[in-house]
């Protein structure tokens, strides 16, 4: 009896470690590891377009709105993974069919972290509550480099066209 308790008790514990408890708060925490998430009709896509030097250089963050989406907002915090310092890149924007984010290459040196917000609505949005995190470790590895715009954006574009193949 006292063994089948343990049994037992051991088995909720494990289950509640594998299934993800963050949809009990209606929220969604994603890992955006490559340069191209999609995900609850929201697609992220990531490239750099190079300058001569690293501070010229820009990181262009692209996030697509299906249209379709629950989500009426967004916000893109940059995070010091060591000292958990943060600081707002893009705070509570209306999200359009699309949005760019672009930043110096050079501000991923201190805080590599991206975290990208999604809100519901201007109360979601006003409370803090996101309904849907993105996050990154940093600069995704598979983002492509670029010399001009144009070659970022036909990149963009074909990256869109094999997604919704």
């Amino acid at each position: 009896m006292r063994q089948q308790f343990f049994l037992t008790l051991t088995m909720v514990w494990l289950a509640l470690i594998a299934w993800d408890i963050s949809p009990l708060y209606g929220q969604k925490d994603f890992h955006g590891a490559d340069s191209v998430f999609d995900k609850e009709r929201i697609t992220i896509l990531w490239a750099i377009l190079k300058g001569p030097t690293e501070g010229s250089s820009r990181v262009y963050i692209k996030i697509l709105n299906s249209g379709n989406s629950p989500f009426q907002a967004f916000s893109v915090e940059a995070v010091d993974p060591f000292s958990k310092e943060k600081e707002w890149v893009v705070k509570g924007e209306v999200l359009k069919k699309e949005n760019l984010v672009k930043g110096v290459r050079t501000s991923f040196n201190e805080k590599t972290g991206r975290r990208v917000f999604f809100y519901k609505n201007a109360e979601d949005l006003s409370k803090g509550n996101p309904v849907m995190i993105v996050y990154y470790l940093g600069i995704p590895d598979t983002s492509p480099e670029f010399l001009t715009e144009r070659e970022m954006e036909n990149y963009f574009e074909e990256a869109l066209r094999r997604l919704i193949k």
